[in-house]
């Protein structure tokens, strides 16, 4: 009852943070699951298919029932999935896999009424951020005491860690978006400007000339959370303890901004806002967006005017050269049952195989070493689609998921932007801004 009180809790002082997904403590001693099994009953060797010699990783040969949740995947790739489901129940006598897609709004209440009601999904499917929340209650497994060292040796580390808080991990990452740079080659052309730029600051004199020659904005900044990471400016210190956001450094970087802002030659509003960015790219309003590929088949399909324009190239980043690689990742809630089989299952789902033939499905990314590496990533170097997975592969490498690495980031992301909202958008006092959200992060960290 008090793990059921404390996700309830959680889970309604994280409303809200799933919409995150639509554009991610101390160490835990080894937790055992309802039969009292650790990592030495998940052990079982696993194949490519995730068969093993016995259907019950428990090994009471008792048949298993999964409960697999994902978030709108439904009905886009539901063949995909139900033959990926089919096939991990054919090679595992007596285990039953039943899959829900669940839309983002639905999630968080559907996984409270779940696991209130002593039902809990077994596998689930989350973003960085609200795993984090959740493993800060303890309301996941950790994945570094229960998991094989085959499980979990597959994956990028950097992408592996996302959901690293201490000596533990809580989740399997899954499928990644690292951002690449999609531009409008006209308005370039329109422009005069021949080079590609590569630093938001460095191309602010490209940013005036774009918009005195065609009106269009050359880029919106990204959120300020993300721009402070990319520009290498910590948010807390070493230990996750403390706020250390407030320094000169970002007041010279606001400053600079503001500069250009107030000029009207970038946007003063709406940073890293995803559908106000692509509506005004489809318009002609804007010439530069950093996404993943998938997004060439949205603006194909509601743009294609737009879409024989386009060119491919590094994403715009500060100046330590890093860009966004936004992850999906796949859990095991504490409450599960089925601790050992959920995990055998989550790896299957999130392995080599699984993650290639679903990055052939859609314009993703894989987080696994081995499947990254994979020749079909650059194989087309004719179609917008195929350069754009190509650039994945490149700038893979010098990406990553912005995870701090404690529970709330949602809450602290949301306070570091209000010091762009006040100082940028309202105008106002920009040491004070950073006071005023200074003080509210170490108020999140010492709740």
């Amino acid at each position: 009852m008090k793990k059921v009180i404390g996700l309830l809790l959680v889970l309604t002082l994280a409303m809200g943070m799933l919409s995150g997904c639509k554009s991610s403590k101390t160490t835990n001693d080894a937790q055992k699951d309802a039969t009292g099994n650790t990592s030495a009953n998940t052990a079982a060797q696993t194949k490519t298919d995730g068969s093993s010699d016995g259907a019950d990783p428990a090994g009471s040969g008792e048949p298993v029932s999964l409960e697999f949740w994902t978030i709108s995947l439904q009905p886009t790739f539901t063949d995909f999935f139900n033959k990926l489901i089919a096939d991990y129940e054919a090679a595992n006598p007596g285990v039953t896999v039943k899959w829900t897609d669940l839309p983002y709004e639905a999630v968080q209440e559907k996984l409270v009424t779940a696991v209130a009601g002593g039902k809990s999904p077994d596998v689930v499917n989350l973003n960085t951020q609200f795993a984090l929340t959740l493993a800060g209650k303890d309301a996941l497994v950790d994945l570094e005491a229960e998991a094989t060292q085959e499980q979990k040796s597959i994956y990028v580390k950097s992408l592996y860690d996302s959901t690293r808080i201490g000596d533990s991990v809580y989740a399997f990452p899954w499928y990644a978006s690292p951002n690449i740079m999609i531009y409008n080659k006209d308005l370039f052309e329109q422009a005069g400007i021949t080079e590609i730029p590569t630093n938001y600051q460095d191309a602010f004199d490209m940013a005036k000339t774009m918009k005195e020659k065609t009106g269009a904005y050359l880029y919106n900044p990204p959120e300020f959370f993300n721009l402070l990471v990319e520009e290498g400016i910590p948010i807390l210190n070493d230990d996750n303890t403390a706020a250390v956001f407030n320094i000169p450094d970002t007041v010279k970087l606001l400053e600079s901004f503001k500069t250009m802002t107030d000029s009207d030659y970038l946007p003063k509003t709406n940073w890293g806002e995803w559908d106000n960015e692509l509506k005004l790219f489809e318009t002609g309003k804007l010439a530069i967006i950093s996404s993943s590929g998938s997004s060439l088949s949205r603006i194909k399909d509601e743009a294609p005017d737009v879409y024989e324009k386009i060119g491919i190239a590094k994403p715009l980043t500060g100046s330590i050269g890093l860009s966004r690689n936004a992850l999906m990742n796949v859990v095991v809630p504490e409450a599960s049952k089925n601790h050992g089989a959920a995990i055998k299952f989550a790896s299957y789902i999130t392995n080599d195989d699984s993650q290639l033939a679903f990055c052939k499905e859609v314009a993703i990314f894989p987080s696994t070493a081995k499947a990254s590496e994979d020749s079909y990533f650059i194989s087309d170097q004719a179609s917008l689609e195929g350069l754009a997975r190509a650039m994945s592969v490149e700038v893979s490498v010098t990406s990553k998921d912005y995870s701090l690495g404690v529970e709330g980031q949602g809450d602290i992301q949301t306070e570091v932007n209000k010091v762009y909202e006040a100082a940028i958008t309202s105008g106002k006092d920009i040491q004070a801004a950073l006071d005023k959200e200074e003080a509210a992060v170490n108020d999140i960290l010492n709740k």
